[in-house]
């Protein structure tokens, strides 16, 4: 009993460190206490599949000579960077395709793939011969076969997608049963390449772009005259149950923003959007942590845990940068070592005697109205991610979903900054919704974060 008194303390004062809470979250702090010591082995709750899990990344590239075989030339990279990286990301298979029914993977042979185009979707075996053909017939119109066989493991997107859905393309072939976690496609001038949280997160996600850019430039040198290429190309159709966001980013200059001093500036801003000057916390900010030893070399390849935390306030004054960065670092270590806030409710979920389906729906979007002040704790307004490459990539625009979109009731929303830094290559992005609802919204807002963050460094020194 002393013990669980104990740990009941350390996470509700974790809780009041980022936030304004009452007693009830004492009931919280006693449940998570009790179950967090009968934590089940490790599994992956942050994401249950639904369309919020949802993420693209992109890079620039010119506008293929011929789609049909760009198309399957892309969809054969896919499968050779799969093949090449899948067993080297803790935790993160990629040999799979995702069942819908029970939000859960399945082995696959990386052998069939499908093409949207327009309304329609061709799926088929990738080795296939007659492909090609089969494609410019659909492209000109014709009705692609009714499959029968198995899931593909890519959806090939030909034609021009929406930015603010992109992250959504691989859903262009799912059926009840399930679809590809994997999706490419194009917007503009960039090549998208779409997964789900659920199989990968960032770090992977980015050497799977990488390795796909690298391996479709080199079929393209070696690639023939274009027979399709005269071929107009049909709009691409609503996935269903997408959801926009407004997108802007921009490559930044080496050396790139660190994430506590962006952070520190993204909560004051936060602060500001909020409307509430006597508020003693800024809404609360999620920042990815790598779990593991700093000179541990799986570190960047394992699957993150969202830190939350928060820029404290009095009388409208935010606290000093040098007490932020203290408080941040402490939080970061213990998340690294999975016993802090984030790691202990997630240790909880596990030991919950509910099957997994239900616990991931608690944390996604859908999860049931009564969460929903937990929710705004833990998830807040904005996540903060910076993923550090150990490889060359290309720079890389990268979308994901806020924990809180903007509804009536609620026309703050959220956003996303991610940073995609190699070492050479560096770039920003943000997706967002309510005060970063629209692409000048986005853009004054991402100016406003880097100008803001440039002169309290200034000044710092």
């Amino acid at each position: 009993m002393r013990a669980w008194a104990h740990r009941a303390a350390e996470l509700q004062r974790e809780l009041a460190a980022i936030a304004e809470i009452d007693w009830r979250w004492w009931l919280l702090a006693g449940g998570v206490a009790l179950a967090e010591t009968r934590a089940a082995p490790e599994i992956y709750l942050a994401c249950d599949a639904e369309p919020d899990a949802d993420t693209f990344m992109g890079y620039r590239a010119t506008r293929p000579r011929d789609p049909v075989v760009d198309a399957i030339q892309r969809a054969m990279a896919a499968r050779t960077a799969l093949r090449e990286l899948d067993g080297s990301l803790p935790d993160q298979p990629l040999a799979v395709t995702i069942a819908h029914a029970s939000g859960d993977t399945r082995p696959s042979k990386l052998d069939v793939a499908a093409f949207a185009i327009g309304n329609r979707c061709l799926t088929a075996p990738l080795d296939d011969p007659a492909l090609a053909r089969q494609l410019a017939a659909v492209l000109r119109g014709a009705e692609p076969p009714r499959w029968r066989g198995a899931t593909p493991f890519v959806c090939v997107s030909i034609g021009d997608e929406s930015i603010e859905t992109a992250r959504h393309g691989h859903r262009r072939a799912w059926t009840d049963r399930g679809g590809p976690w994997l999706g490419l496609g194009r917007a503009g001038d960039l090549a998208l390449v779409s997964t789900c949280h659920l199989v990968i997160d960032g770090y992977g996600h980015a050497s799977i772009a990488a390795r796909i850019a690298g391996l479709v430039d080199g079929a393209a040198a070696r690639s023939a005259a274009p027979a399709n290429g005269h071929v107009a190309l049909p709009p691409l159709g609503a996935v269903a149950g997408a959801v926009p966001l407004a997108v802007t980013w921009r490559e930044i200059p080496q050396p790139t923003p660190r994430v506590i001093p962006l952070a520190y500036e993204l909560g004051r801003i936060l602060h500001r959007h909020a409307g509430r000057r006597d508020a003693r916390f800024s809404p609360t900010i999620q920042i990815p942590v790598a779990r593991g030893r700093m000179d541990d070399p799986m570190r960047l390849r394992r699957r993150i845990v969202s830190a939350t935390t928060s820029v404290r306030f009095t009388d409208g004054v935010p606290e000093s940068f040098a007490a932020f960065e203290a408080r941040v670092r402490d939080v970061f270590a213990r998340e690294s070592a999975a016993n802090g806030l984030v790691s202990r409710l997630l240790a909880a979920a596990r030991a919950l005697p509910v099957p997994v389906s239900w616990k991931r729906r608690s944390i996604s979007a859908k999860r049931p109205r009564w969460l929903d002040n937990v929710a705004a704790v833990i998830g807040g307004r904005a996540l903060l991610s910076r993923i550090a490459m150990d490889s060359p990539v290309p720079a890389l625009c990268a979308v994901s979903s806020p924990s809180r979109l903007a509804t009536e009731a609620d026309p703050i929303g959220g956003c996303v900054i991610t940073i995609v830094d190699d070492g050479s290559h560096g770039a920003i992005t943000v997706g967002g919704s309510g005060y970063a609802g629209t692409v000048d919204e986005a853009s004054a807002f991402l100016d406003e974060l880097l100008a803001t963050t440039a002169a309290g460094i200034a000044v710092a020194k």
